[in-house]
């Protein structure tokens, strides 16, 4: 056994090492916990775990998944040499309060039906599925003399840890006290995951141990098993371990639809012990083959060949060896263990068999830690400790094939369904609202299901926020959405009908100057109507001067008399006597006493309706643009109100790119892309013209910084650059070119989730959504 192997066993074990535990209590071997989540073992053994994010290694090419072994192999050999690393994942069913969480309550509205077959596409998918949720923890452990040292060595390890996972795409974060008991709690307390509560000062002032909020209710051991409550619990150890292990060893276990615990704990070896350790184990090896040879020639008389095990086993060493002097690796020594659980016992034999089997295909073996289940199970769990002797001496290249990453999965609590996960077809559930930034692009080409993708999240959503929790506002170009909003309930307004006034004005006293943004508004509603080359300074000042003329009463008033109109404006441009606000006024007559007077008018629409889609299909092509950047404002002036009254509103603007075909709605819609998340709103942009918005600077500006981006079925054209915008891989791209309606990969923040969103044919939903002419099935 290795020094360092033999100092960190020492440290590993407790001292009384053969006392039976007292209580369920002892099972725990923690002494002491801190409240930035640092646990105390054995009295001077520290450790401290970090959550990481998995990444999409299943469906990575084969030059990616090289490198991203490179990067293990490099995690590995920088980890502190002589201290315990641990990597451990959980694997866990969804609980059914999740699900339940995830469905709509009856309200007696009239949308109870498409409530009831979205609760039942909830659970068709969720049945489909593993239902597996799987959390990735490394855990650290040090020996020190104080919790200062212990703290400074994981502020440094955290750091360096973080890099090196950023490497491989992947996010790590240290957790709290309170997160990491909760690992614990929802092990050791099966079926009360939902009942967790730790507040460390009231259990300081109380002088209550954190053990009690952990401790299972009951354990009951038998040799080869043990059970906790109502579950059974088994640890295997792997005992033989494959000449080249397989990069998908892990995945494969971590797959199987039983709940478990794997962890890999490794122990980095100063270089210099580990050439000396393979350096003695070759001269030993020399040596017994020396007498194996001097006894064979004594006996026969002649020299026989050298036994297969002794060339083998030299081979062996001597790759090591080779390994560590010149391929610059470094050694390690190495526990893997699974801790998995089942309600039964007969389950539990089958899951071992199971997974035995798994792991033979590969030519590795686990074996039941007999007479030894509780030190393996805290071997298993996320404690940082090693009190088995079942290690294996590898180098760090082979460590590295243990990839623990398989696919990335997102399943928000509080979200919505959007699908499944096309690889594990595991739910996909998001939550826009607690993503740093909430806006959203749906990017697909004709018949791709971009606009049935939308207006599913838009019937999700509003199932899920009543009318006095959020709005929802509706850019409609081409007439696709009326159907939909009057079903949900909702308002038609078609733009050039019904009258908008321009000078409708939300005051957010907040700001310094609530007309600052008013009157750059109205300067390019000015630009627009003047059909010039833009307006000089001198016009601008001019209209800056009307602007607060016009609005000086509504403004002392704090916004309860009502807005000026357009026509107030044009008389106060009169009122100049200025041959340059007489050329402007004379501009507006036409849209204030002509045949384009639709915005010279108070606006006619009822804004008390929480669901309003504003149809703009009836503009005339010469009135699109002024009208479409009317309604641009007018939506946010709804928006700010909004805020004002603690609502959210969704916006959504279908076939988006069409604003960035006039420069200044291009400019107007980015404006409200930016400003709208400060006033607690989210938009989501819909095109088939990826391209329109790539070539405008402000779009792709706005495509760039966006956390939500649905890829739906593009064009060899779009989803190159696509690609070359968010570096996606080519096993990546195959989901978003050539495929059927409804699938596609999904952009959340830095996770990218292949996706199949699909509703059954013969629903209500299906019929409300579809806009294909043939009726064909989208499935």
């Amino acid at each position: 056994m290795l020094q360092s192997e033999k100092r960190l066993k020492a440290r590993h074990r407790e001292k009384n090492y053969f006392k039976r535990p007292r209580s369920t209590q002892d099972l725990i071997p923690v002494d002491t916990v801190y409240p930035d989540g640092m646990f105390l073992s054995n009295g001077n053994l520290y450790s401290k775990s970090y959550r990481f994010s998995d990444i999409n290694y299943q469906i990575a090419g084969q030059a990616e998944k090289e490198g991203i072994i490179r990067d293990m192999r490099a995690l590995a050999k920088g980890c502190t040499p002589g201290e315990m690393s641990q990597i451990t994942i959980v694997n866990r069913h969804i609980n059914r309060e999740l699900l339940e969480r995830l469905q709509y309550a009856e309200q007696g509205d009239g949308l109870d039906e498409l409530r009831g077959e979205m609760n039942e596409i909830l659970e068709n998918q969720a049945g489909r599925g593993t239902g597996i949720i799987q959390e990735r923890y490394f855990t650290a452990s040090v020996g020190k003399s104080t919790p200062r040292e212990a703290a400074i060595h994981f502020d440094r390890v955290g750091t360096e840890l973080a890099l090196g996972f950023a490497n491989m795409g992947s996010k790590l974060r240290p957790i709290g006290l309170s997160d990491r008991l909760r690992i614990l709690h929802d092990f050791y307390r099966p079926g009360d995951e939902n009942y967790w509560h730790f507040d460390f000062e009231d259990k300081q002032r109380k002088r209550h141990s954190f053990k009690d909020s952990i401790a299972p209710m009951s354990f009951l051991p038998a040799p080869d098993y043990f059970k906790i409550g109502s579950r059974y619990v088994r640890v295997l150890a792997m005992t033989e371990y494959a000449s080249w292990i397989h990069d998908d060893t892990v995945e494969e276990l971590i797959n199987l639809d039983t709940e478990m615990i794997l962890s890999v704990n490794f122990l980095p070896v100063p270089t210099e012990e580990a050439v000396k350790y393979y350096t003695k184990k070759l001269d030993s090896l020399e040596a017994n083959s020396m007498r194996f040879q001097q006894k064979q020639l004594q006996r026969m008389q002649v020299a026989s060949p050298e036994p297969y095990n002794f060339r083998k086993d030299r081979d062996a060493i001597t790759d090591s060896l080779n390994d560590i002097i010149q391929k610059d690796l470094g050694m390690v020594v190495s526990t893997v263990t699974i801790a998995h659980m089942a309600d039964s016992l007969e389950q539990l034999d089958s899951d071992t068999e199971l997974i035995r089997n798994v792991t033979r295909g590969k030519n590795c073996e686990f074996n039941i830690c007999t007479e030894q289940q509780l030190d393996a199970l805290n071997t298993a769990l996320p404690y940082g400790l090693d009190r088995i002797s079942m290690d294996r001496s590898l180098t760090t290249e082979t460590l590295a094939a243990f990839v623990p990453f398989s696919a990335q999965e997102i399943c928000d609590p509080s979200g919505v369904l959007y699908g499944q996960n096309a690889v594990t077809r595991n739910l996909v559930v998001v939550d826009r609202l607690a993503k740093s930034s909430g806006n959203g692009f749906v990017l697909g080409m004709t018949g791709g299901g971009k606009s049935f993708f939308c207006k599913n999240e838009l019937v999700s959503l509003r199932l899920k926020y009543p009318p006095d929790k959020a709005d929802f506002l509706l850019l409609d170009p081409e007439q696709e959405y009326g159907k939909v909003v009057t079903e949900l309930g909702g308002e038609v307004y078609h733009v050039g009908q019904d009258s908008i006034n321009p000078f409708d004005l939300e005051l957010d006293m907040d700001e310094r100057n609530p007309l600052a943004y008013k009157t750059e508004f109205i300067t390019t509603f000015c630009e627009k109507v003047s059909e010039g080359d833009g307006l000089d300074a001198q016009t601008k000042s001019l209209i800056d001067r009307a602007v607060r003329a016009v609005y000086k009463d509504y403004i002392k008033s704090k916004g309860r008399y009502l807005p000026p109109l357009l026509g107030d404006f044009r008389a106060a441009l009169q009122k100049m006597s200025n041959p340059r606000a007489e050329e402007l006024a004379l501009s507006l007559e036409r849209f204030v006493d002509g045949a384009l007077n639709t915005f010279s008018k108070p606006s006619n629409i009822d804004t008390g309706n929480s669901l309003i889609c504003y149809s703009l299909s009836g503009l005339r092509d010469q009135m699109k643009p002024i009208g479409t950047l009317i309604t641009l404002d007018h939506l946010l002036g709804r928006v700010m109100r909004n805020y004002k009254a603690g609502k959210i509103t969704f916006v959504y603007a279908d076939e988006f790119a069409l604003l960035f075909q006039d420069e200044d709605t291009g400019k107007f819609f980015s404006n409200l892309w930016r400003r709208i998340r400060k006033y607690n709103g989210y938009c989501t942009g819909a095109t088939q013209n990826v391209e329109e918005v790539l070539d405008s600077e402000s779009g792709r500006a706005m495509l760039s910084n966006t956390d939500f981006v649905v890829m739906l079925n593009q064009s060899p054209s779009n989803a190159q650059r696509l690609s070359e915008l968010y570096k996606i891989t080519e096993n990546q791209r195959t989901y978003f070119t050539n495929t059927q309606p409804g699938h596609g990969l999904m952009k959340i923040g830095g996770a990218m989730i292949p996706f199949i969103s699909t509703v059954p044919a013969d629903t209500k939903l299906y019929r409300l959504l579809s806009t294909n002419p043939r009726e064909g099935k989208w499935s």
